[in-house]
């Protein structure tokens, strides 16, 4: 009886120990939040009637603002027993990588990473989600399947400018803008 006692007392040890690295491992290795602060276009827009060209960059940091913006619509997606704490999204050409923050089931903390890729239609960058990590891990799409985030910059801007074309760079994108001239004098006068 004293054998099966501590065989059972250790595999129970064994088992905690485990649950706990496993937690350990998963868990996020930078804080994130999903505060995120409102760019301002408006100055842009005026910066660039100045220059007179039609043409503006948003960096890496302006997009991840908008991005997270617009996953704080999408966290009804996500499955309910994940809550999103935080998120940092990072920008090299088409290629998004999202360091997420969150927990499992209210109680276990993790850190994953997902992967979208990134494109243009018309004034709305679409990121479409393709992979999910945690750590070394890969999950399933079947487990956390985020879809697409639409990034609508013509809320954004001015009614004067549509978005003509985007064109993405390494940390950012640029924007080239077709100008509705007959709306400048009514903006001036504002």
């Amino acid at each position: 009886m004293k054998v099966l006692f501590r065989i059972v007392l250790t595999l129970l040890v064994l088992f905690i120990i485990v649950c706990g690295a496993a937690i350990w491992y998963i868990s996020p290795d930078k804080k994130l939040d999903l505060n995120y602060q409102d760019i301002d276009i408006e100055a842009k827009t005026m910066q660039m009637l100045k220059t007179k060209k039609p043409e503006t960059t948003l960096s890496g940091s302006e997009l991840n603002e908008l991005a997270k913006k617009e996953l704080l619509k999408h966290l009804g997606d996500i499955p309910q027993q994940i809550t999103i704490t935080g998120a940092e999204f990072h920008f090299s050409g088409q290629e998004v990588t999202a360091d997420i923050n969150g927990k499992w089931n209210g109680l276990i903390p993790f850190g994953a990473e997902l992967t979208f890729n990134m494109e243009a239609n018309g004034s709305i960058l679409e990121l479409h989600h393709e992979s999910t990590r945690i750590k070394s891990i890969q999950v399933p799409a079947t487990m956390l399947s985020l879809g697409s985030i639409e990034v609508h910059l013509k809320d954004q801007l001015p009614d004067m400018l549509t978005v003509d074309h985007i064109e993405f760079l390494q940390d950012g994108a640029k924007l080239k803008f077709k100008i509705n001239w007959r709306s400048l004098p009514l903006r001036l006068l504002k």
